[in-house]
C-alpha cells in the first residue's frame, strides 16, 4: 500500500488520530488438582476379589471423582496419589481410565501413570495425571529409581515440567524395594533417600531448561502453623523436615505458593479419621513452584469441607497457572515417552 503523501504546509497537516496497540492476547489460565484419594475403590468397577482388603465396597460412588471435577470446572490437570493400582492391574487401569468423566461425554481427559511394579502383596502407591491438554506433554515418565509407583513426570513441550509426587511417611517400619533391588532400610531412612533422589532428579531438568511445578503429597508439614495439635519436631522426622527446608525448596529455588499468597492463614490437607474436623489435622499436600514462575501463579486453595474430601483423609488442593505457553523454551523436550509411563 502507498504511504500517504505528507502536506507540504506543516499547517495544513492532518490531524494524527491516538496512537492504538494491537489487542493483546487474553491470559490463559491452566487449573491443576492435586488428591491423595487414600483408595480409588469407590468409583472404580472392580470385583470383590480385584479390590482386595478394602473398607470400603468397590464401585459404591462411581461418579465420586467426575463429581468432583465437574464442580471445579474441570481442571485442565489432575493428579491423584496412591490409586493403588500396580501396573499388571488390567481391571483397575480400566476403571481409572473410565474415572474422571464417569457417564459423561465429555471433556476427555488423557491418563497417565506411574504404577507399583511388584507383582503381588499390599496395593499402597501408585499415582495418575490425568490432562484435557494431551498436546501440551512432550514426555511423560516415570523415575528409574522408584518402583513404587511415587512420582510422574509430564515434561511440557513449552518449557515447564509437572511433577505428581506421593512422598514416603516416615517411620521406624521396614521399607523393602518392591523388585528387590536396593537393600531394605527403615521407612525413615528411604524417606530421606527418596527426597535426595528427587532432588537429583529436578536439577537435572533444570539443567536442560525446564522450569518446575511439584505438586502432591510430600508426607512433610513445613512449620508449626501447618499441624494441630502440634508439628513433629522429634528426630528422626525434624531432620526429614530440616533437610527438606533448608536443601530441597532453595536448592531447587522452589517457594510453597499458599504461604505466598495467603500468609499465616490456617489450611489443612490431612485430617485423622475419626475425629472432629480440626482437631488432629496437617498441611502435607502443596504445590511448589520454581521462584522465576511465581508471577504465573493465580492462587492455590484447599477444598478442606468433607464432601470434596469423600472417603479419603485428605482435602484435594487446587493450583491456578496463567500464561504458561508463553514461556521462553529454545529447546522443548523431544517427545519420546516412557515404556512403562503412560496407561
Amino acid at each position: 500500500m502507498a504511504k500517504r503523501p505528507r502536506p507540504d504546509d506543516p499547517d495544513e497537516s492532518v490531524p494524527k488520530k491516538p496512537r492504538t496497540l494491537p489487542p493483546a492476547e487474553p491470559s490463559t489460565t491452566l487449573a491443576v488438582l492435586s488428591w491423595n484419594v487414600d483408595t480409588p475403590v469407590p468409583f472404580l468397577t472392580l470385583s470383590p476379589r480385584k479390590a482386595g482388603p478394602s473398607l470400603i465396597p468397590p464401585g459404591t460412588n462411581l461418579s465420586l471423582l467426575s463429581d468432583l471435577l465437574s464442580r471445579n470446572n474441570f481442571p485442565d490437570f489432575v493428579c491423584l496419589q496412591e490409586v493403588r493400582a500396580r501396573q499388571t492391574d488390567k481391571q483397575w487401569i480400566s476403571g481409572l481410565k473410565a474415572a474422571p468423566t464417569w457417564n459423561l461425554a465429555e471433556p476427555k481427559y488423557t491418563m497417565y501413570s506411574s504404577l507399583s511394579r511388584a507383582t503381588r502383596g499390599q496395593r499402597h502407591f501408585g499415582v495418575v495425571t490425568y490432562t484435557r491438554r494431551p498436546d501440551l506433554v512432550a514426555v511423560a515418565r516415570e523415575v528409574d529409581w522408584d518402583a513404587e509407583g511415587r512420582v510422574l513426570i509430564l515434561e511440557m513441550k513449552n518449557g515447564w515440567a509437572l511433577i505428581n509426587v506421593y512422598a514416603l511417611n516416615g517411620s521406624e517400619f521396614m521399607w523393602r524395594d518392591p523388585l528387590g533391588k536396593v537393600p531394605p532400610k527403615t521407612r525413615n531412612e528411604r524417606k530421606r533417600e527418596f527426597n535426595q533422589l528427587l532432588l537429583e532428579e529436578c536439577r537435572a531438568m533444570q539443567a536442560r531448561g525446564l522450569r518446575l511445578v511439584l505438586i502432591g503429597d510430600f508426607n512433610i508439614s513445613l512449620t508449626k502453623r501447618d499441624c494441630v495439635p502440634r508439628l513433629r519436631t522429634e528426630y528422626p522426622h525434624s531432620l526429614a523436615r530440616k533437610e527438606f527446608q533448608e536443601g530441597f525448596i532453595p536448592s531447587l529455588d522452589l517457594v510453597d505458593v499458599y504461604r505466598i499468597l495467603h500468609g499465616t492463614q490456617p489450611a489443612f490437607s490431612w485430617f485423622a479419621k475419626g475425629k472432629p474436623q480440626g482437631a488432629d489435622c496437617a498441611r502435607v499436600d502443596y504445590a511448589l513452584v520454581e521462584r522465576s514462575l511465581l508471577s504465573r501463579v493465580v492462587e492455590t486453595r484447599y477444598l478442606e469441607d468433607s464432601k470434596e474430601r469423600a472417603h479419603s483423609d485428605h482435602a484435594p488442593v487446587m493450583l491456578t497457572l496463567r500464561d504458561m505457553q508463553a514461556l521462553d523454551n529454545p529447546e522443548p523436550p523431544s517427545a519420546v515417552q516412557s515404556s512403562s509411563g503412560i496407561a
